[in-house]
């Protein structure tokens, strides 16, 4: 997690649960998974905001001027 704010903390979780996401997940500690559960939730969050945007008129003109490299 190099470069990564990371919050060290004890608290409990169903075993089961824990083992089942493992799996699922294909991670192989609980850190690892807790941290792909975390990072899953908050991209479903982001895709189901993109979901509700008004896409009335996106065109391929307007996909393909969106794609274009920006210099900020």
């Amino acid at each position: 997690m190099e470069g990564k704010r990371v919050k060290r903390m004890t608290f409990n979780a169903d075993a089961d649960l824990l083992a089942r996401a493992q799996q699922l997940l294909g991670t192989s500690t609980a850190t690892d998974t807790i941290n792909t559960a975390l990072a899953q939730v908050v991209r479903t969050s982001a895709l189901a905001g993109l979901r509700d945007l008004p896409i009335d008129d996106l065109t391929p003109e307007v996909l393909k001027q969106l794609r274009k490299p920006r210099e900020f």
